[in-house]
């Protein structure tokens, strides 16, 4: 008889099948491993048709590679399937045992002795390998709430787990009971860690209902994490269908993402109310600083079991935020705010700290902060470039006069063209005419707007199809482009916001002899993989619109270049974290290309020059925006700075007033650090 050593059960993706590549999960992954498979050493596997197959392990992509993958799999319907070495050495794929289960209503196939596990419960039939074999399957799921080791690993995608981060949810588990707040120095991945939290209390039963409130800008961003990290569908409450359902919608989900602010207003805020969640986890908890606020109340009232506050800055203005957020998790761990003023605040700005290693004792019952000195974690180092081009004449003109007509109807009560409308085309304008002529097309064709605007727009459509024609060969950011790109000599990322500009620049580098990948919206999944894998093996350049730099690792590559600027810092932000991340173990090069006189180039010398953005550590930069984002989109403020202006030197000063919000800003983080350094 065969004896299977040892069985583990593995998540079947099929989402690459056709390119005969199916992407690994931890569990597959540590059976190879453990089986001593080599990375690009062919093997063979036998399923339980005895179907045959030659394999390949590619360590670096996670993945098993080899023809006929689809027809080896294809008799298999389940999710997740059972995969062993027996002891003469063969590799078997088999289906779990409820597959193969006979139907609940066929007493016949129940009474027969047909070797499932259900039959022999059904008939008592005393079988021990049968009940060997049920043991072995009980044990693997076999979890224990007091139990220390975390079942949640294997389960987790993309994902490399560090030892201070599963340290971090043992505790969350054992010591703090689920009620904590997870305040990691910014890029350490407190999302991570909250969200292995969650799925080992998912796992081990204890958690069901949940509730993730977010700023808006991040809705969309935890539910895509939460999807392909962890495996659990989140709704948001932003969904149509979700919409749909009014209030109750609150009660019929149980896994929501809301932003904060939707949630905090009534209805929903009653509704909310009126539910019991095992879990809130609540991201960028600092905005809960003032309990005098609505949020803070809000999140107070919720009826929870457990409960997570995710911050780098946990202390921002004054150290009463302190307080109040750590009263969210554990009423009197700080007796009452007279108490805690009188006893740990030493001076009339609240920044100033007393008694630090009493706080700091009692801070440790609800918080964990990991800070970069002490983690097992290498983070090299950001070099940024910035190249300013002068636009040729035709195009500097163009440029000028198109900002006029766009600064003119933006003052306008109720403008003809919407201020959205016109912002869009100021953006365009700084990124390629390319990117701008089709919104011009549009708006000249426009029947509502005046006969007078329809001319001027069409002039304008004139002179940008006059320039493109010559834009390949007189387009002064294309040539530093080709200069960097040659000078660089290894992979670059090339990003910009627009689906145009990234066709342009995909089609003239692939002109100049380049090999080229793109990376857009518009793709399907598999067709990104196949471009990442391209950019990786082979291209020499991925073009890559906005969506590049979401949720997607390229740490292979160690440069990039910001064809066109956004206008918000978090946007730059984020596009750099693609390659600036943990795992990268080269230091990065970020170059920007930048129109001298646009607003892009008052924009990045603001960012450059008061807060030295390019030189700050990853996270840095939201929390410097803090109150100025809160108030109001960045660009937003960019755009209404750059429309009231009438001269060069009004632009000048309105974005230096700008600056000086910024750089105090930077000098509260570093009054924070120095606070940081005392308690934590």
């Amino acid at each position: 008889m065969v004896i299977h050593l040892e069985q583990y059960l593995f998540k079947m993706d099929r989402e690459l099948f056709d390119l005969n590549v199916m992407e690994m999960d931890k569990v597959l992954s540590d059976f190879y491993k453990k089986t001593g498979v080599k990375s690009d050493e062919s093997f063979e596997m036998v399923n339980d048709q005895g179907t045959l197959r030659k394999f390949k392990i590619n360590w670096e992509d996670g993945t098993l590679q080899g023809r006929g993958i689809k027809g080896f799999f294809s008799p298999y319907d389940a999710a997740y399937l059972f995969i062993s070495q027996t002891t003469d050495g063969v590799i078997r794929v088999s289906s779990p045992l409820y597959e193969t289960l006979p139907q609940e209503n066929d007493r016949d196939s129940l009474n027969e002795a047909d070797g499932t596990t259900l039959a022999a419960i059904k008939g008592f039939r005393g079988d021990p390998e049968i009940w060997f074999q049920f043991y072995q399957e009980a044990q693997a799921f076999l979890v224990g709430a007091n139990d220390n080791q975390l079942v949640c690993l294997p389960y987790i995608n993309e994902i490399r787990t560090f030892d201070y981060q599963t340290r971090t949810v043992e505790s969350i588990l054992h010591r703090f009971k689920g009620r904590v707040m997870l305040s990691d120095e910014v890029g350490l991945g407190k999302t991570i860690e909250a969200g292995m939290a969650m799925l080992e209390y998912i796992m081990r039963g204890l958690v069901k209902k949940v509730l993730i409130l977010t700023p808006p800008s991040l809705v969309q961003q935890w539910e895509n994490e939460m999807k392909r990290k962890f495996n659990q569908d989140f709704i948001k409450a932003d969904d149509p269908n979700f919409k749909k359902m009014g209030v109750q919608a609150w009660s019929h989900y149980k896994k929501i993402i809301a932003s904060l602010s939707t949630a905090k207003r009534q209805p929903h805020r009653q509704a909310i109310a009126n539910e019991h969640y095992d879990l809130v986890i609540v991201d960028e908890a600092h905005h809960l600083r003032n309990r005098k606020t609505q949020a803070w109340s809000f999140v107070n009232a919720i009826n929870k079991k457990y409960i997570f506050l995710l911050t780098a800055t946990p202390v921002q203005n004054h150290l009463e935020e302190l307080y109040n957020l750590i009263t969210l998790l554990k009423p009197g761990q700080l007796r009452t705010y007279r108490y805690f003023k009188r006893n740990f605040i030493d001076s009339k700005d609240g920044i100033e700290v007393k008694n630090s290693d009493r706080l700091k004792d009692l801070l440790s019952d609800v918080m964990i902060r990991n800070k970069r000195s002490n983690v097992d974690v290498r983070f090299t180092k950001r070099k940024a470039y910035t190249a300013t081009v002068e636009l040729p004449h035709a195009q500097h003109e163009l440029y000028d006069d198109l900002s006029t007509f766009i600064r003119n109807k933006y003052r306008e009560q109720s403008p003809s063209i919407s201020r959205f409308q016109l912002k869009n085309l100021q953006e365009q304008m700084g990124s390629a005419f390319t990117s701008m002529l089709p919104t011009l097309e549009r708006l000249a064709e426009n029947p509502k707007l005046s006969v007078f605007d329809r001319k001027a727009l069409a002039k304008f459509v004139e002179r940008a199809r006059m320039i493109m024609a010559e834009e390949d060969n007189q387009n002064p950011k294309i040539q530093q482009l080709l200069e960097i790109l040659s000078r660089f000599g290894d992979k670059m990322i090339v990003f910009t916001k627009y689906k145009t500009t990234q066709i342009f620049l995909t089609r003239l580098l692939k002109k100049h002899g380049l090999k080229v990948a793109e990376f857009h919206g518009g793709l399907r999944r598999m067709e990104k993989e196949e471009q990442v894998a391209f950019f990786k093996e082979q291209a020499d350049v991925l073009v890559s619109t906005e969506v590049g730099g979401e949720g997607r690792n390229l740490q292979f590559c160690h440069g990039m270049i910001n064809y066109d600027l956004p206008w918000n810092p978090m946007a730059i932000e984020q596009r750099i974290g693609r390659i600036h991340r943990i795992g990268q173990t080269r230091d990065v090069f970020v170059y920007n290309l930048v129109a001298k006189d646009t607003i892009e180039h008052y924009i990045l010398d603001l960012l450059d020059r008061k807060i030295n953005m390019f030189e700050l550590v990853v996270g840095e930069v939201d929390a410097i925006l803090g109150d100025i984002e809160s108030e109001e989109v960045f660009s937003d403020l960019m755009m209404e700075n750059w429309v009231k202006a009438d001269t060069k030197e009004d632009i000048e000063k309105g974005m230096e007033k700008i600056g000086d919000r910024l750089f105090e800003n930077k000098q509260q983080l570093l009054k924070q650090k120095e606070l940081d350094d005392r308690l934590f």
